[in-house]
C-alpha cells in the first residue's frame, strides 16, 4: 500500500516508465486482464480526431444523460483538476475513488511499468466497472490505433477531423495520421466521420476491417435555418430541429450532428428527439471558446494547432465582429509554431506571450525570437497570470476582446483565476 495523495500518485507515475508515451498496448492489455476490466457490457463510444474530440464527447455525454442513460466518460487533458478526466453522469469522480483504483493497478501490475496515461486509463476502467453504466464514452489521447483507450472495443467510433498535430509521433503525412485515427474502427460496427473529403486510408482501412462508414453530408447532414436554429437529418428519415449547442463556436453544430448520428447508429440506444435537443442546449465544456468575463470580454480556447486556430479566428469574427483582439499566448515546443502564428498575422492588436508551468512549453525568450514578432506588438512575461494582467491593461475599450489560447496549459491558469 502506498497511501499516496492524488498528486503524489501522479508525480510517481510520471517517473515510473522510461518515457512519457509508449505506444505499445501489450503492457496495458495484460494489466487490464489481470484486473478483469478489458471487457464491458456497457455500450462504448470512442472518439478520435485532431480537433473537436472533447466537444463531441461533451455533447454526446449531455444528450445521453438527458435521455435517461447512466454515463461514464474519460477525457484528457484536464484543465483545473485531474478528477475532470473521469466523470459519472457529468460529475467528476472523488479523489478517494481514483486513489483506490491506483492502488489496485499497483498491486496488479507487478513488474510491468505503465505510463501516466495508462495508469489514468486503467483507473477509469476500474471505476466504470463498479458503476451500473449504460454507456461509456472514451476520448482518444493521441492517435487512435495504439492509444490506451483502444484496448476496449467500441460499439460506435467517431472520427472528428484530421489535421497536423503531434507530427513527431504521428508523422507529417495526413493519410498516415488518418490511418492511425481509424484504428478505433471495429468490424461490423458504425464509424461516424465528422468531416467531408474523407481520407483514402480511412476508406481502405474500413473496407479491410468491415466497419460501416457514415459520413457527414452523405449519410447525415445539418441545415442552419436561423441565427439560433438548425435541423439534423439522415438517410434513414430522421429529422430533428434544435437550438444551437450550449458550447459556443462554429464547429459545434457539426459536432452535434455527428453525435445524433452516432446515437442513432448505436444498437439498443434510443435517440429521443426532444431529450436530445435539451442535451444539445445544455452541453458544456471548459476551455473551448469559453467566455468568462463581460468587461472586458475574455475568450478561453485550447486551440493548439493551425487548424484549431483557424477555427478560433472564424468564431471570433462571427461572435465578436469589428472588435480589437488581444492575445495571451504560450505554446508547447513540439508544435509547429510558425504555421500556428501564420494564421493570425495582423489579427491581434497586442500580444502577451509567456512561459507556462509545463516542462514541454516553449520558453518565452525563444518564442519572442520568432520572426513573426518583428512586426507584431509583443510583450513577454514569466507567467500566464501576468500575461493576462498585461492584456487587461491594453483592453480598456468596450470593443476589446482578450483571447487566451495556444494550449490547455495556457488556458488552465486563467480558469483557475476565474474559479477563485
Amino acid at each position: 500500500m502506498k497511501n499516496f495523495t492524488l498528486n503524489e500518485w501522479i508525480d510517481w507515475q510520471c517517473k515510473l516508465h522510461s518515457t512519457n508515451m509508449d505506444f505499445n498496448l501489450s503492457r496495458i492489455k495484460e494489466v487490464a486482464k489481470r484486473l478483469n476490466i478489458h471487457k464491458t457490457s456497457s455500450k462504448v463510444f470512442t472518439v478520435a480526431g485532431t480537433n473537436g474530440k472533447g466537444s463531441t464527447v461533451a455533447i454526446l455525454e449531455s444528450v445521453l444523460l438527458e435521455s435517461g442513460y447512466n454515463i461514464g466518460s474519460y477525457t484528457s487533458p484536464h484543465l483545473i483538476e485531474f478528477n475532470e478526466r473521469i466523470k459519472i453522469n457529468k460529475i467528476s469522480v472523488d479523489t478517494e475513488e481514483i486513489c483506490q483504483a491506483f492502488e489496485l493497478i499497483e498491486e496488479s501490475r507487478k513488474n510491468i511499468t505503465l505510463t501516466f496515461f495508462e495508469f489514468s486509463t486503467l483507473a477509469a476502467f476500474i471505476i466504470f466497472s463498479k458503476k451500473n453504466l449504460d454507456v461509456i464514452i472514451l476520448e482518444v489521447g493521441l492517435g487512435g490505433r495504439l492509444d490506451a483507450v483502444n484496448i476496449i472495443d467500441p460499439d460506435v467510433s467517431i472520427i472528428t477531423n484530421i489535421g497536423y498535430d503531434h507530427t513527431a509521433i504521428l508523422g507529417d503525412d495526413l493519410e498516415i495520421i488518418a490511418f492511425e485515427k481509424s484504428g478505433i474502427m471495429r468490424k461490423d460496427k458504425p464509424t461516424i466521420i465528422s468531416y467531408e473529403n474523407i481520407h483514402e486510408s480511412i476508406i481502405k482501412n474500413s473496407e479491410e476491417i468491415g466497419s460501416n462508414l457514415q459520413i457527414i453530408n452523405k449519410n447525415f447532414s445539418y441545415t442552419i435555418i436561423s441565427d439560433n436554429k438548425w435541423i439534423f437529418s439522415n438517410t434513414d428519415g430522421v429529422e430533428i430541429e434544435s437550438n444551437y449547442p450550449g458550447i459556443k463556436g462554429l464547429p459545434q453544430i457539426n459536432n452535434a450532428a455527428s453525435v445524433l448520428q452516432a446515437i442513432h447508429s448505436c444498437e439498443d440506444i434510443e435517440l429521443k428527439n426532444e431529450k436530445a435537443v435539451v442535451g444539445i442546449i445544455n452541453s458544456s465544456i471548459l476551455g473551448r471558446f469559453q467566455i468568462i468575463n463581460s468587461s472586458p470580454t475574455t475568450v478561453l480556447d485550447i486551440a493548439h494547432n493551425e487548424q484549431s486556430i483557424e477555427t478560433l479566428v472564424e468564431s471570433l469574427r462571427e461572435y465578436f465582429p469589428h472588435c480589437n483582439y488581444h492575445a495571451v499566448f504560450s505554446v508547447l515546443k513540439d508544435k509547429n509554431v510558425k504555421q500556428m502564428l501564420s494564421v493570425v498575422k495582423e489579427f491581434f492588436k497586442s500580444w502577451h506571450i509567456s512561459n507556462s508551468d509545463n516542462e514541454r512549453a516553449l520558453k518565452v525568450k525563444e518564442l519572442k525570437k520568432n520572426n513573426f514578432f518583428i512586426t507584431e506588438e509583443v510583450n513577454a512575461y514569466d507567467s500566464i497570470e501576468k500575461a493576462y494582467e498585461g492584456a487587461l491593461e491594453y483592453a480598456k475599450k468596450e470593443n476589446d476582446v482578450i483571447v487566451v489560447f495556444g494550449s490547455s496549459y495556457t488556458v488552465s491558469p486563467i480558469l483557475n483565476l476565474n474559479s477563485k
